[in-house]
């Protein structure tokens, strides 16, 4: 690799380069790919045994692996490129289920028990959050009754509406996780909390009092969903994880919390997994690239290859640019979370902005790679389809993404001022392009706590309104983030090429909202011109050096094993024919 690509690499990943090696080659090895050969259930069922070899490969403890935000971390990103029926999986079994355990668990025996059996994926980790009738957060209708004579709670799903609505655990394999119920305590609502049970035996079986019904396939990521309707489920005291902010006595529960905020703090443990989902979807973003440029440099379909057009050649810059903003915010993030104090509750807000701009960016960047590469890219055998079908899942996965914006953009009227939110090692002087998505931050921001909605451009709403702050929050942050990455580079060009994603990165969004920067005159006529220039100019830097920001990927294109990965592809399908070369021309 050369200097500028692991200067840019740096900026990437950090300097974590011998971690995400090991990675990869651990889930390189597990040998999974797309797989047309398989029905959506044959698909579905290769998760709990690719789950159990990564963890084996990486040691042999998901409790490990989850405790450690580096390597988790890397192990989404590597599973969500090389491994896509491992993936669906991997956050319900580390962050949801055992970093629940280890957030919230009290070290009781029968906690432990529990946990042993997923420390090694013996059983896979779930989370049984989402209702039929909605996520519906401190409104859920599961209920947990406690029973002081038998020491711990009746699980029971009282209305169809309760049924607990597509948790991965149709098919017969072992299932232990968390469920979200309502505590009921002599009669009294003592609001929703966490419960750790098991849901299918050794054997696959399902436990008493535990009714589950598949759903319908999806049409991406094969999952086996199905439908939990709780029927006198019993589970005993220690099930309950609160920590020690809820804890079951004899007597009652001790909680100091008013009964509507427990969810929320129970849920707290969600934002490990949202940061996770967002550099997964960065990933899968990179891999599309990655193979997009590589294909479109070999394939000729005239006298000048693909990536020299500019109808190809623009959309890869505009994604390049994109795809390194939200890759250096994720990895910033990643870094600060590392650093930061555990219960912080900003960092449940640092999570809400950044999955929603990562997968939805990614989702973009895909559906470009899919289009430009034409029939090619429609194929299952080169990936795109099965990273699109990635990213689809993870906007939806553990908090819709744009309820998540909506979340993080009311905070600011709870007290969490997001438009205060800076990375470490922030340079102090801002370009003045990154300077007018502070202005458009900041003026969206007043007017939400001013009660006018239409400082926020054509929001109807409140609600719609803390998506737009929130939306600006997260691209300031991110035009941020690499700008601040080439402030810290050490190699000049890298430097620059980084400096020129963050322009272009941001210039690209003042030139989409020029309507909301002319009616709010902070875009005067030459300003105006200077953003299609200065986007025109860092356009062109970036277009220069297309091998050099793709090679700081890193993706191993040759392991992929894909016609567009290929250094020949036609070669590549003459071999999948069987075909040794063209036929003879006829007389």
């Amino acid at each position: 690799m050369s200097s500028t690509a692991e200067s840019l690499r740096t900026a990437l990943r950090g300097q974590d380069g011998a971690v995400h090696r090991r990675v990869r080659a651990a889930v390189l090895a597990l040998g999974d790919r797309p797989r047309s050969d398989m029905t959506y259930a044959e698909e579905a069922a290769l998760a709990p045994a690719l789950l159990r070899s990564a963890i084996a490969e990486l040691g042999g403890s998901s409790v490990a692996i989850a405790a450690d935000v580096r390597l988790r971390g890397s192990l989404c990103e590597w599973a969500a490129i090389a491994a896509p029926h491992l993936i669906p999986v991997l956050t319900g079994h580390l962050d949801l289920s055992v970093g629940a355990i280890a957030t919230l668990g009290t070290g009781a025996q029968y906690q432990a028990e529990l946990l042993a059996e997923l420390d090694t994926g013996a059983a896979v980790g779930e989370l049984a959050l989402t209702e039929l009738g909605g996520t519906n957060g401190s409104d859920q209708q599961t209920t947990a009754t406690w029973d002081a004579a038998r020491d711990g709670y009746w699980l029971n799903s009282p209305t169809a509406a309760s049924w607990k609505f597509m948790p991965n655990i149709a098919s017969a394999t072992p299932r232990i996780g968390v469920t979200t119920a309502r505590l009921i305590v002599d009669g009294q609502d003592e609001g929703v909390l966490p419960f750790l049970l098991r849901f299918r035996t050794a054997d696959g079986s399902l436990v008493p009092g535990v009714d589950v019904h598949p759903l319908p396939d999806k049409s991406w990521a094969p999952m086996d969903h199905a439908m939990i309707r709780f029927n006198a489920r019993f589970v005993p005291r220690d099930a309950l994880l609160g920590g020690d902010w809820a804890v079951m006595t004899r007597t009652g529960l001790r909680c100091a919390l008013p009964p509507r905020a427990r969810f929320h703090r129970a849920i707290a443990m969600l934002g490990e997994g949202r940061l996770d989902l967002a550099n997964a979807a960065s990933a899968v973003a990179r891999a599309g690239l990655a193979l997009l440029v590589n294909y479109a440099t070999a394939r000729r379909p005239g006298k000048i290859a693909m990536i020299e057009r500019g109808t190809v050649r623009r959309d890869v810059i505009s994604a390049l640019a994109a795809v390194y903003a939200t890759s250096v915010l994720g990895y910033q993030i990643q870094d600060m979370r590392s650093r930061t104090r555990a219960g912080d509750p900003r960092q449940a807000v640092w999570s809400m902005l950044a999955k929603p701009i990562s997968a939805y960016t990614a989702h973009q960047v895909l559906l470009t790679c899919r289009q430009r590469a034409a029939a090619q890219g429609s194929l299952r055998a080169n990936w795109i389809g099965d990273w699109i079908g990635t990213t689809e899942g993870i906007i939806t996965a553990e908090g819709e993404s744009q309820l998540l914006l909506k979340q993080a953009g009311l905070a600011a009227l709870a007290g969490v001022d997001i438009t205060a939110f800076e990375l470490p090692a922030t340079p102090a002087d801002r370009p003045w392009y990154l300077q007018l998505l502070v202005e458009r931050e900041v003026t969206v921001a007043a007017g939400l706590r001013g009660h006018d909605p239409a400082a926020a451009g054509v929001a109807i709403d409140r609600d719609t309104a803390a998506i737009e702050l929130a939306t600006a929050t997260a691209e300031r942050l991110a035009a941020t983030a690499v700008h601040t990455a080439a402030h810290h580079a050490t190699d000049p060009t890298a430097r620059a090429l980084l400096e020129s994603a963050a322009a272009v990165y941001a210039l690209e969004r003042i030139y989409a909202r020029g309507i909301w920067y002319a009616a709010h005159r902070q875009l005067s006529q030459s300003a105006a011109r200077a953003v299609e220039a200065e986007l025109l100019r860092h356009r062109l830097v970036l277009g220069e050096h297309l091998d050099v920001l793709v090679e700081a990927f890193d993706i191993p294109l040759a392991a992929l094993d894909a016609p567009m990965a290929s250094t020949d592809y036609l070669a590549w399908w003459q071999r999948w024919a069987g075909w040794p070369g063209s036929p003879a021309s006829g007389g």
